[in-house]
């Protein structure tokens, strides 16, 4: 049904970072929003790292040419904040990809597998 969220974003805050949880369907329609609803999110935590945790997130949408033109889009002061997905194993194309045109604008971003080494390098990003 059009216009029906199918997705889930949850937060919390542990020392300085924002983690989200995005759950549900992605698709071509709703990937868009999923991205307004998270830099929604940014902007009124203001967080010191951000930790998007998509393992959950089903019917992934990974268009590099989209990818691509969403991190020139993205506002400033998300682009300074350091921030890594946690996500499965699968797409590691589209991940090397991400963390690349993603640094050639000047985020600094990285892909985990696993929650706890997320968390220590965005640590120790915030420390620096």
């Amino acid at each position: 049904m059009e216009g029906t969220k199918n997705y889930q974003l949850s937060t919390s805050v542990n020392e300085g970072i924002l983690e989200i949880v995005f759950a549900g369907e992605v698709t071509k329609n709703t990937v868009e929003n999923i991205h307004t609803d998270a830099i929604t999110i940014i902007r009124e935590q203001t967080p010191r790292a951000i930790l998007s945790d998509i393992r959950a997130l089903n019917g992934r949408y990974e268009d590099f040419i989209e990818a691509f033109f969403r991190t020139r889009e993205m506002p400033q002061h998300v682009k300074t904040i350091p921030s890594v997905v946690v996500d499965t194993s699968k797409n590691k194309a589209f991940q090397s990809f991400y963390e690349t045109t993603a640094a050639n604008v000047g985020i600094t971003i990285k892909w985990f597998h696993e929650i706890e080494p997320a968390r220590a390098w965005l640590k120790s990003k915030i420390q620096e």
